[in-house]
C-alpha cells in the first residue's frame, strides 16, 4: 500500500517535468524564430550639427542590367582645301544632326571646332564629315558612368528627403537657439544638394551630347622630305619667297630715314649749286 501510495505523486511529478520541458522548448523556438524573421534595425548617423539621419544598414544594391549611360566623345583629323568652306560644311552638318557648334579656333594653317551632336547620331555625323576631304587621324572614345549617376540619383532623392525633414522641424521649432541651428544645417544640406544636382547634370548632358572635335588642315605642298625636280622647284621658290619678303621689310624699315635724311640732302645740294651759279656769274 505504501508504494502504491508513492506511485501517485511520482508520475505526476514526472509528467509535469515534462510538460515544463516542453513549453520552454516552445517558447525557446519561439524566440529563435522571432529574431530570425526580425527586421535589420537602421543605423543612426549624426551630422556635426547634432542631427540624427536614418541610413538603412547594409550595402546598396548595384543597378540592374540595363541600358548604360556612356559620354562619348571623337577626334577627327581632315585635309581640307578649302579651310573656310569646310568649316561651313562643319557647322552645317552639326546643326542638321541636332547638335550646335561650341567653340571654334582658327590658326594660320587650319581650324580647330568643337560640336556637341546627340549621341545617337555621332556614327552618322563622323561618317558624313570624314567626306568633307582626306581623314588622317580618327578616334573615339567612351566612358560609363552609369555608377556614377545612379549613386548622384541616389544621394539627390536622400538630400531632398532630409531637406524636408529639416523644414518639418523649422516649423515646430519653439527657441530661438533652435531656429538658428536647424537653418544652418538646412543651408548646409541645401548647398550640397545643389552640388549633387549640378553633377547630375552635367553627367547626363555629356552623356545626351557627345563631343566632336573636328582639325581642318590645308595639304601641305610639299613634304618635308620629298626629292626631285618638284621638291627643288618648290623649295627654290619659297626661299625666293622668303628672300624678297625679307628684302621688302628692311626696305619699308629704312624708308622712312630716307625719306628724313633727303630733304636736308637735297636742299644742301640746291644751296651749293646756286652758289657756284653766283660765283661764276660775278667772274
Amino acid at each position: 500500500m505504501g508504494k502504491r501510495r508513492l506511485r501517485g505523486p511520482i508520475v505526476a511529478l514526472v509528467a509535469l517535468g515534462l510538460l515544463s520541458g516542453c513549453s520552454s522548448g516552445a517558447g525557446d523556438s519561439a524566440v529563435s524564430e522571432s529574431r530570425a524573421v526580425a527586421p535589420a534595425p537602421k543605423e543612426r548617423s549624426t551630422s556635426g550639427s547634432g542631427f540624427a539621419t536614418d541610413t538603412a544598414s547594409g550595402d546598396a544594391q548595384s543597378p540592374a542590367t540595363g541600358a548604360r549611360e556612356v559620354i562619348r566623345t571623337a577626334e577627327l583629323d581632315i585635309e581640307v582645301d578649302d579651310v573656310e568652306r569646310g568649316a561651313a560644311e562643319v557647322r552645317r552638318r552639326s546643326e542638321g544632326a541636332g547638335g550646335y557648334l561650341q567653340q571654334e579656333d582658327a590658326y594660320r594653317s587650319g581650324t580647330t571646332m568643337t560640336m556637341r551632336v546627340p549621341a545617337d547620331r555621332l556614327d552618322q555625323v563622323l561618317g558624313e564629315l570624314s567626306g568633307l576631304g582626306r581623314v588622317t587621324s580618327r578616334s573615339q572614345q567612351a566612358e560609363d558612368v552609369t555608377d556614377q549617376l545612379v549613386d548622384t540619383r541616389s544621394r539627390i532623392d536622400s538630400q531632398r528627403a532630409s531637406v524636408q525633414r529639416l523644414r518639418a522641424l523649422m516649423d515646430r521649432a519653439a527657441t530661438v537657439d533652435e531656429i538658428v541651428s536647424i537653418e544652418s544645417e538646412l543651408t548646409s544640406r541645401e548647398t550640397e544638394l545643389d552640388a549633387l544636382e549640378r553633377r547630375e547634370a552635367t553627367l547626363s548632358g555629356q552623356v545626351e551630347l557627345a563631343t566632336v572635335t573636328v582639325r581642318l588642315e590645308r595639304p601641305a605642298a610639299v613634304a618635308d622630305d620629298d626629292t626631285g625636280f618638284l621638291a627643288g622647284l618648290f623649295g627654290g621658290w619659297r626661299a625666293l619667297s622668303e628672300i624678297g619678303a625679307f628684302l621688302l621689310t628692311a626696305f619699308g624699315a629704312v624708308l622712312p630715314f630716307a625719306v628724313a635724311l633727303a630733304v636736308p640732302a637735297t636742299a644742301a645740294w640746291l644751296l651749293r649749286r646756286r652758289r657756284k651759279a653766283l660765283r661764276k656769274t660775278s667772274i
